[in-house]
């Protein structure tokens, strides 16, 4: 269902960016020829892609940002066999040209408080015509996966023999 709708909204857009670029073509009154069909063109393709034009910038900025933020730290010699906690974080919101949270988590030892294992997620959200048609639900961008960053490391918890005390949050 959600695919009908997405084509509904390209076809109509689609129709309405044509009526747009004839009514331009038609103001500017250029001589008919090649170079006419040239601006044609261009402002046909300028006006379909603008409204994801934020998401397009914003998808860079995203990529670039998950690329220097994919590491995990861990202190090895502190976490082999050691009970760890998550710490209770605030989401952080980077404001780019569409927003984006970071999920940092922070694993601690339990019994001193020190960071044994840290980690970053990030995830985005649309530009402004996502939040416009709010679809599919959450408005998640429309020309990237707006999802990416470092998961938790099972095999090496593992590995470590490290236990984790999921009861509760670290200091609570």
């Amino acid at each position: 269902m959600s695919g009908i709708i997405l084509i509904l909204i390209l076809v109509f857009w689609f129709y309405v960016t044509k009526k747009l670029t004839d009514w331009f073509v038609l103001k500017i009154r250029l001589p008919k020829g090649n170079k006419k069909q040239v601006v044609q063109v261009i402002c046909f393709i300028f006006i379909f892609v603008m409204p994801v034009v934020d998401d397009i910038a914003g998808g860079f900025q995203f990529r670039k940002l998950c690329a220097e933020n994919t590491a995990v730290f861990i202190d090895y010699e502190s976490a082999r066999n050691a009970t760890i906690q998550l710490v209770r974080q605030d989401d952080q919101i980077i404001h780019k040209i569409i927003p984006i949270r970071a999920d940092v988590r922070d694993w601690v030892d339990s019994r001193t408080g020190k960071t044994l294992i840290k980690y970053t997620y990030f995830n985005a959200k649309g530009g402004w015509l996502s939040h416009l048609i709010g679809f599919p639900q959450g408005s998640p961008p429309y020309t990237f996966d707006g999802s990416c960053g470092a998961k938790k490391p099972v095999s090496i918890i593992k590995k470590l023999n490290i236990t984790e005390d999921t009861k509760n949050y670290y200091g609570e």
